[in-house]
């Protein structure tokens, strides 16, 4: 099973994950990321926290960027403009 790394991008700086996730495939890792990523976004409203996430980034064994997400493709359609 192909590992994948879930990184953030928040006020342009990335943090990597630096364990990584066995999953079936790209789009189960998509599925992870996207969930993860909501999770931060409501922590950064929920605190008024100014260093909003900007991306997430997944990545695969060898570092190589395979999916960029834009945090705003994340949220509901009422709100993303």
């Amino acid at each position: 099973m192909p590992r994948f790394y879930i990184n953030f991008r928040t006020a342009g700086r990335i943090v990597l994950d630096d364990v990584g996730q066995d999953l079936p495939g790209l789009e189960e890792a998509k599925a992870t990321a996207i969930a993860s990523a909501r999770e931060i976004l409501a922590n950064n409203i929920r605190t008024n926290n100014d260093a909003m996430l900007d991306s997430v980034l997944i990545a695969n064994e060898t570092g190589e960027e395979l999916v960029t997400i834009a945090a705003k493709d994340l949220l509901p359609d009422g709100i993303r403009n």
